[in-house]
């Protein structure tokens, strides 16, 4: 962290050192995170109001060097340059106004963040509400990612890198819009540990033929028939009574 920011955050309480300690340590090679909110509420004991007034009050330091913004329950930070001056913060007076400087969108560099992303919408679209990611769940969508790079791989073994994870983005895509397609208990299980849990019976039944109304019926029909035959009793037939 640069010095400047780091003497700005010692003159407030020690949760806001602690917290942005905590948020730069997480960054990767790309100087991006996604960081749950739970996991940092509950590292530090900090309720989630106040951990938003945390992560606004340093952003407002770092200026326009650094992108946030929270989707659900997570949050994205991308530093855009880590040698610029900081800006430097000065209280309001009473009367002036609170002005909100305008951000651009945080960008989403790594294949778990556009994963996640998506999965946020698809359960908006499902639930009306975004999805919810723990510990647990992050881990889940994280088993997700390795199997479908395994399964890409499979089919060529030549994809690394950046393609590998474009095809893998495309094979989460592939599955969250074909819901729809799969039967009335794996449509229901839409939470990440059971999707981790259920891929191969997922996968499976996306690849199965559709049957239509008609078909399904007169399958049925003629599967109540033959248990029907196989209940009946024959041993009367041929006896003369």
């Amino acid at each position: 962290m640069n010095k400047i920011f780091i003497k700005h955050l010692i003159t407030k309480p020690d949760k806001y050192i602690l917290v942005w300690t905590y948020i730069f340590s997480r960054l990767d090679e790309e100087n991006s995170a996604v960081i749950f909110l739970v996991e940092l509420s509950a590292k530090y004991n900090v309720p989630k109001s106040t951990l938003k007034r945390i992560v606004s009050y340093g952003a407002s330091v770092y200026g326009s060097n650094m992108d946030f913004k929270w989707v659900s329950n997570h949050l994205y930070v991308n530093i855009l340059n880590n040698d610029n001056d900081l800006l430097v913060v000065r209280k309001r007076t009473k009367n002036e106004p609170k002005m909100t400087p305008k951000r651009t969108p945080a960008k989403i560099n790594t294949l778990y963040a556009k994963m996640i992303k998506d999965y946020d919408a698809f359960c908006e679209d499902k639930t009306g509400v975004g999805c919810k990611i723990d510990g647990v769940q992050g881990k889940s969508m994280k088993r997700i990612i390795k199997f479908l790079e395994t399964q890409c791989q499979k089919k060529d073994t030549k994809l690394i890198g950046i393609e590998l994870e474009e095809k893998v983005l495309l094979a989460w895509r592939y599955i969250l819009s074909n819901w729809e397609k799969l039967d009335d208990f794996n449509r229901g299980r839409i939470k990440l540990t059971e999707i981790d849990s259920s891929m191969l019976n997922i996968l499976s039944k996306l690849k199965e033929k559709p049957i239509n109304k008609k078909q399904k019926q007169r399958h049925e029909q003629i599967s109540k028939a033959i248990d029907s035959a196989e209940s009946t009793d024959y041993s009367g037939l041929g006896s003369g009574t």
